[in-house]
This record gives structure tokens, sequence and C-alpha cells, in this order.
């Protein structure tokens, strides 16, 4: 099973104006942080991030990506470093730390047009795919993750920010194809989903069907808040992965429900 190829690019400007580059000045790089501390309601020291730390990455081998608006004010940002895979299939890939969008650009195609651009920063050291992580749970996430980039679910980390209920997948996502280069990002970020070629069954939430073809598992449309169902559910995620199956796709089958297909890795 291979993730879709993405060719990637040094900048994408998007319809609204807006120019998705590599970030570099100070005043782009505290903007940033800025950005990253209000989007997830950041205050504590041990959530802090900072210009230098940023200034760092970029001038050895890490990447700093925004969406700059015409009046020079940051709006989205991602960032991440080069890393190595060890062992018999050794190579290089990125790891993208976070992304974040402010709320104003929320739905507009700015998620995708990140992450080819922070591509374009991951090839320059030879890196020709990226892995980042994702909440299980969260199917809006895990929709364009899987759906809109192409990008496979392969590994599942129980309490991966040592916390219970922090479990996490990481995706691996293969940008050195042949893919058009020029290709605009679409709008929404897959928030409006296209038919899919193999649509999946309709399940109730934590129902899972399995079959030679694959797995499906039904969850909330909406990251759910009784624990005790998402418990259950990060349960029989982890085991999937366990079984050795990769998350695929993540598509809603109505407007409460979402369906994970999985296959074999």
């Amino acid at each position: 099973m291979s993730s879709a190829s993405h060719s990637p690019v040094e900048r994408v400007v998007l319809s609204s104006g807006l120019m998705v580059r590599e970030l570099s000045n100070y005043g782009e790089l505290k903007q940033a942080c800025q950005l990253y501390r209000g989007v997830f309601g950041y205050a504590g020291e041990d959530e802090s991030l900072n210009p230098r730390m940023l200034s760092s990455l970029l001038k050895h081998s890490g990447s700093v990506v925004g969406a700059v608006d015409p009046s020079g004010t940051v709006l989205a940002f991602a960032y991440g470093w080069t890393a190595a895979e060890v062992g018999e299939e050794a190579h290089i890939y990125h790891f993208s730390q976070a992304a974040v969008v402010s709320s104003v650009l929320q739905g507009q195609g700015v998620g995708r047009s990140l992450k080819r651009v922070q591509a374009a920063m991951a090839s320059r050291s030879g890196a020709e795919r990226m892995r980042w992580t994702y909440d299980p749970l969260l199917a809006r996430n895990a929709h364009f993750n899987l759906d809109v980039l192409g990008a496979n679910g392969r590994w599942y980390t129980p309490d991966a920010q040592g916390l219970p209920g922090t479990d996490r997948i990481t995706v691996e996502w293969t940008f050195g194809g042949a893919a058009d280069s020029q290709a605009p990002a679409p709008e929404g970020d897959g928030a409006a989903q296209a038919p899919a070629a193999f649509p999946p069954p309709s399940l109730t939430v934590g129902e899972l069907r399995q079959d030679d073809d694959g797995a499906h598992l039904g969850l909330p449309a909406a990251k759910p808040v009784d624990p005790d169902l998402a418990a259950g559910l990060r349960n029989q995620i982890s085991g999937l992965f366990d079984q050795g199956y990769a998350a695929i796709s993540c598509l809603r089958t109505d407007p409460h429900t979402a369906v994970y297909t999985f296959t074999k890795d």
C-alpha cells in the first residue's frame, strides 16, 4: 500500500491573496509563535514556542512556513524538522510537529497549501515523505489527512503526550511523485467531501465491521464528549493497528457519523 504522491512547491498564492511560503524574519516568526499559542490556547511554560527556536530550525534542515496576507500578517503556520528512519528500510523523512490556522481562514484550503510548501522545504534535505500525528477521534482531521492529502495512518501510540486519552495516529505522506505542482489547493481542506470510489458502509458509532477487504469503524463526526465512548473507540482503533491494519480513509456517512476505513499495512 502506498500513499498518494504530491509534488512540493516553494510557495502557493491563494485566490484570497494569501501567500503560503517560508517564514524567515524575526517579526514573522514572532507572529507565528503568537498564533500558535492563541489557536491552541496555550499559556503555560511547558507549552511555549519562541522565534529563536524557529530560527534555529530554519538553519538546520527544519521547516517554518506560513500563510501571510498582503499586509504581512501571519494567519497560518506550520513547523517541523528532518528525521531519519533507521534499520533495513533506512530513509530520511520530515516530521511536521504542528500546524495552526487562524479561525478566519478555516475551510479555505490553507492546510493543504501549508503541507505542500513544507514538503518543498523538506525535499531540500533529501526527504520524499513526511510524518505527523493527529487525534484519532477527530473525524475532520482524519478526513483531511487521509482523504484530502492521501496520507496513510500507519502507527498508533497510546497516551502519546504522556497523559491518558492523548492517543495519536502517526501518518506518513509521500510527496516525491509527479502530481501537478501547480494544481490549486481545493477549497475547504476537504470539508466538502467528494464522492468516494468505494463508499464506506453506513455504521453506527462504535460499530466495527471486518471482512476480506479490510475493516470499517463508525465514530462521531464531532469528537465524542462521553469519556467511556471515547475510551472504547480508542481501544477499537488501537486493536486494529495491533492486527496490522493502517487507516486510509475517514468519510462522513450522515451529519452525525463518520466511518474509518482500514486495510492491512
